[in-house]
């Protein structure tokens, strides 16, 4: 147990390097010159050099990335030049946010995905199943800004039960919207992957013994199935937790919410290179890092992750 932790926390590390790497290069190469976008589209050529000798643009490549990576060692994330702030400060001030919408889709995505998958597999092949089987087609392959912008008309303009956008307080009316729209996606996929692997447990040899013992279909799914069905569903619950919590640019976008997501959006329309490099990373640690809670959490709800 403890190798293979200092296994993945050295892959871990490894990883964290190759997405700071791979960002920088990607945000170096991106069109357009920070130094004039602060100097103002007026600025003489003698005020932007004089910008770019400021924030170290004029230096080579390779410097410029190795003071990033000494910063990263030192957690500083840089100074945003849209607004003269340090990143970190102006990540985690928006990651309150970021972290109300994630659970938000979580919950969604559990509490319809999980009933749908678990009841269709119950009932294989009658009419509960294949309407259920059309509707996650349906939910995998719409997009979530469409989803987004037809949750904002019927329900928050024509009917007007929520906010159309933004934050509030109380935060619960203005969160339905936005969570429901990226919880319903992976609900679907939810539904999908738990029919499938509920439909394999049910073959085993161990639930037949328990039907001929003479225990119903429900407590065959309660006490045989949904146990051995729990890594799937962990599995899934940790991406989708590290994913959202990168902060889902379309959705936050979409509903004004002040987010990661759409704090990174705005960086990249100001060419601001400092927050687009520290937002990325920081989206990529809390996708590492949900990968790394599930492999832990594997070796405790698996003992054949154990025994390997």
């Amino acid at each position: 147990m403890a190798r293979t932790l200092a296994a993945r926390l050295a892959w871990t590390a490894f990883e964290l390097v190759a997405v700071a790497t791979v960002t920088f290069v990607l945000a170096y190469l991106l069109p357009g010159d920070p130094a004039r976008t602060i100097a103002g589209p007026h600025a003489s050529p003698a005020t932007i050099a004089a910008v770019r000798r400021q924030l170290g643009l004029n230096l080579p490549l390779w410097v410029q990335f190795g003071r990033y990576l000494w910063r990263l060692a030192h957690l500083n994330l840089g100074t945003s030049i849209e607004y003269g702030t340090p990143v970190l400060a102006d990540i985690w001030a928006r990651f309150p946010a970021t972290a109300e919408l994630a659970l938000a889709g979580i919950v969604f995505e559990v509490a319809i995905g999980v009933p749908f998958g678990v009841f269709a597999a119950m009932h294989r092949g009658r009419w509960f199943d294949r309407v259920s089987t059309a509707v996650e087609f349906m939910g995998i392959s719409v997009p979530p800004f469409w989803l987004g912008i037809v949750l904002i008309f019927l329900v928050a303009f024509k009917l007007r039960w929520l906010p159309i956008g933004g934050d509030g307080s109380p935060v619960f009316p203005y969160l339905v919207l936005p969570g429901l729209t990226l919880g319903l996606g992976g609900a679907a996929y939810y539904a999908q992957v738990l029919r499938a692997r509920v439909l394999e447990v049910l073959s085993q040899p161990f639930v037949r013994v328990a039907q001929a013992k003479g225990l119903t279909m429900g407590q065959v799914v309660l006490r045989h199935v949904l146990p051995n069905v729990t890594t799937t569903l962990v599995t899934q619950i940790g991406m989708d937790l590290g994913y959202f919590m990168a902060g889902v640019v379309v959705v936050e976008a979409v509903f004004g919410w002040p987010g990661i997501g759409m704090q990174a959006w705005t960086a990249i329309q100001a060419l601001d290179e400092p927050l687009i490099l520290g937002t990325t990373l920081f989206g990529a640690f809390w996708i590492i890092v949900a990968n790394l809670v599930v492999d832990i959490a594997y070796q405790f709800l698996d003992p054949r992750a154990r025994s390997g």
